[in-house]
């Protein structure tokens, strides 16, 4: 859900149709008062009216410092060229001005969503028109939005309309993409259609939901919350229907389904007629069609400062660990080719001044650097809401990326078209790299201080991120596995300005950053010597991944990979990669084949290896893409445990764990112990048996009357009420009476 779906008429004013944006948390299908949600309904924003001003500026003083250190071979993955997306919408009519192409392509934006959020599911492209009195503006056709994309030689992500459309409305539309040669990266089936009312919030227009209201069923959709049967089975078996038909047209379509974003509402939520959680009912019911999917991020809350907005993005590695395990469980299908598309985001507190572009940039890169396909900003025009001052600038409450030039509270925007902070954000984006450049680790030693740093031929780039507003920094800067051969191109934008700014220095061990800034460092390496490295090796698999209960390091696997292309001198080996913590990286081997045998891996834990290919002259290539898995229990296991999150709310959660006696004696008092994955998890109270913890392990010992779990299949499940400080991350491994068990 968007912060606001703003119009414009023919008179060139912004019309009075609003949005709402979720709050990060809704209890029991309750939203939470204040959290200005995203949708299609006509519901007053909040966010925007609680943006907070800056701190006032302290005396001049001596710059403070940090360290930045990137680490040349602990690779990220490939920038992808649809990687910095940005939604367009029907309602916009300047969504195809004269300036837009040349503005998108100023800033590297390679991808634009359309039609437009909720309005998705009330649009028919064919008619161009809209149920449910929605407004399209004049000039916002698919064929004028194509033209708009072509321009910007941006690939188009399709939202269909799930809400009030058909399979065949949908199917046409490829028809009609492909006869155009339109490139469309991604078909998304539906907006946010768990907001149909399965949950109690009901924004979202959903033309399957059923209800008995007098006695009749009838066809609802906006409609007050009746008895539903529309929930995450009927959307499941929906989207494999469109995926046939879209399938039908063109086989290499990527066809996307809907998820809640985990740690954000109603991710976990369950009621009685749907008693497992969305994703987990989407995910176990498309199995191997499971092609793409789709989640949004609108992680600030209304009460938010500007601070805490900025340290949201810190979140992301999370989300993107918990989805690829829910579609690795769920689906049963690899998570690394499916990929993972965040078709909306936006900072949601000062959006239109520098704290809105400083979120953006670290925002997209961290989306990226986790292997995120495409991330679209809300919105290219969406309208002012509620002004307020930021740190002496002036905020319209503005969630698009550039003005429509309308009034709100009497303060009026700049001119049509007048880009915001963060449209110069992501134009800095475009110094730091651009599709197929590999993306490395870089770390700070200042929470304030964020960095990202992308390697291109031999060169290195760096952006930093200084997020503190009122102190500079003198930032060091540290290089593993690169080594500078010459003084950097410096690109900066700095608080509230309307230009990037160039200059070069000498030195390439230290540069200052000025507060509420970005800064890119262009800095020269190795390469452009007349000598071609080697070509990047390919992502590496694990395969024959297992473990036996013998014991918690016994966890075995062989990894492989694609070999590298030769440059001007053969390919001698290859340099396995462990990464770590931090950007840190370990050698494990160079083995001269494209295979290496792994064992004594930890159950449960969590692994990210990459590979780089080194010449007979000693040449390094860039790194490979990553690749992370988890070792998973031994499958043969005499216990299995089936770990599920029952409920979930703002700061808190309740699971059941079954535990299952595969043996053929039966247990007479059990014993059950795992380990939280995150420090911020703890049980508040349980149930069927006696619960401790110490530090992130919890241990469960049998009450009176449930201490046997028959032989053959029997089992006994307890349960708990856990906080959380941030997701509520599943354990990955546990033990019954010493034992390790297999998870099911």
């Amino acid at each position: 859900m968007r912060p606001m779906e703003g119009t414009k008429g023919t008179t060139g004013r912004r019309g009075t149709r609003t949005d709402r944006r979720r709050g990060a948390a809704l209890t029991l299908g309750l939203l939470l008062t204040g959290a200005a949600a995203l949708g299609g309904v006509a519901v007053t924003p909040a966010a925007a009216a609680n943006a907070k001003a800056a701190p006032a500026a302290k005396a001049a003083a001596a710059a403070s410092t940090a360290t930045v250190t990137v680490n040349g071979t602990a690779g990220l993955g490939t920038f992808p060229a649809e990687g910095v997306g940005l939604n367009t919408a029907v309602y916009d009519g300047y969504m195809n001005d004269t300036p837009i192409p040349g503005l998108l392509k100023a800033a590297g934006i390679g991808a634009l969503r359309y039609p437009g959020g909720s309005y998705s599911d009330i649009y028919n492209w064919q008619t161009q028109t809209a149920v449910a009195g929605g407004y399209i503006a004049p000039g916002t056709s698919f064929s004028q939005f194509a033209a708009t994309a072509k321009a910007a030689n941006a690939q188009s992500v399709i939202t269909v309309n799930y809400g009030s459309g058909t399979t065949a409305l949908a199917s046409a539309w490829v028809q009609q993409a492909a006869a155009d040669n339109v490139a469309v990266k991604y078909w998304e089936v539906g907006n946010e259609i768990y907001g149909n009312g399965t949950y109690g919030a009901n924004w979202e227009t959903d033309s399957h939901c059923k209800s008995t209201l007098n006695g009749s069923a009838v066809t609802i959709g906006n409609e007050p919350s009746q008895t539903y049967n529309c929930g995450p089975t009927e959307y499941a078996q929906n989207v494999l229907a469109y995926n046939s038909a879209i399938k039908a047209v063109s086989s290499t379509a990527h066809v996307c389904a809907v998820l809640t974003t985990p740690g954000y509402w109603p991710d976990n939520v369950t009621n009685s007629e749907y008693p497992q959680s969305w994703n987990q009912t989407v995910l176990s019911a498309l199995k191997s069609k499971t092609d793409c999917v789709i989640v949004h991020y609108y992680p600030a809350q209304s009460t938010d400062s500007a601070a805490t907005m900025l340290g949201r993005p810190s979140d992301i590695p999370g989300i993107v660990s918990t989805l690829r395990s829910e579609i690795q469980q769920y689906a049963g299908v690899n998570p690394s080719n499916v990929p993972i598309v965040v078709t909306e985001t936006n900072s949601s507190v000062d959006s239109d001044t520098q704290p809105g572009g400083l979120f953006a940039a670290d925002m997209y890169m961290s989306w990226l650097e986790n292997g995120v396909s495409n991330v679209d900003w809300w919105d290219e025009h969406n309208g002012p809401t509620t002004p307020s001052t930021v740190g002496g600038a002036q905020d319209y409450g503005d969630y698009g990326m550039f003005a429509n030039g309308a009034n709100s509270s009497g303060v009026t925007e700049p001119a049509v078209d007048t880009p915001f902070a963060p449209y110069y954000a992501v134009e800095m984006l475009s110094k730091l790299g651009g599709a197929g450049d590999t993306m490395v680790i870089a770390s700070s030693s200042n929470s304030l201080v964020k960095a990202h740093a992308v390697r291109h031929g031999g060169n290195l780039d760096i952006l930093i991120d200084n997020e503190d507003p009122t102190n500079s920094y003198t930032v060091n800067l540290g290089y593993n596995n690169f080594t500078p051969t010459g003084g950097p191109t410096v690109y900066t934008l700095g608080n509230n300005a309307n230009k990037i700014t160039s200059t070069t220095q000498t030195s390439t061990s230290a540069v200052t950053v000025a507060p509420y800034s970005l800064t890119v460092l262009q800095v020269p390496g190795s390469g452009g010597t007349g000598t071609t490295a080697p070509g990047a090796p390919g992502q590496p698999t694990v395969s024959n991944l297992s473990s036996s209960t013998s014991g918690a390091n016994t966890g075995t696997g062989t990894l492989s990979w694609p070999a590298s292309t030769a440059g001007t001198y053969p390919v001698a080996n290859y340099q396995l990669y462990r990464l770590g913590s931090g950007g840190s990286s370990t050698l494990v081997g160079s083995p001269t084949g494209t295979t290496w045998p792994l064992s004594g891996l930890t159950i449960g834990a969590s692994y990210t290896y990459d590979v780089v290919a080194v010449d007979t002259h000693g040449n390094p290539s860039l790194p490979s893409a990553p690749l992370t898995f988890t070792v998973p229990p031994p499958a043969d296991s005499s216990c299995a445990v089936h770990y599920a999150i029952s409920s979930s709310w703002s700061g808190g959660f309740g699971a059941n764990i079954t535990m299952t006696n595969r043996a053929a004696t039966p247990i007479n008092g059990w014993k059950l112990t795992f380990t939280f994955p995150a420090a911020g998890e703890a049980v508040q109270s349980g149930w069927n048996g006696t619960w401790t913890q110490s530090g992130q392990d919890v241990t469960v010992t049998s009450a009176d009357w449930n201490g046997t779990i028959a032989a053959n299949g029997g089992s006994v499940s307890v349960g708990f009420n856990g906080v959380d400080t941030g997701l509520a991350t599943a354990p990955t491994s546990f033990s019954l009476n010493g034992t390790i068990c297999s998870n099911v």
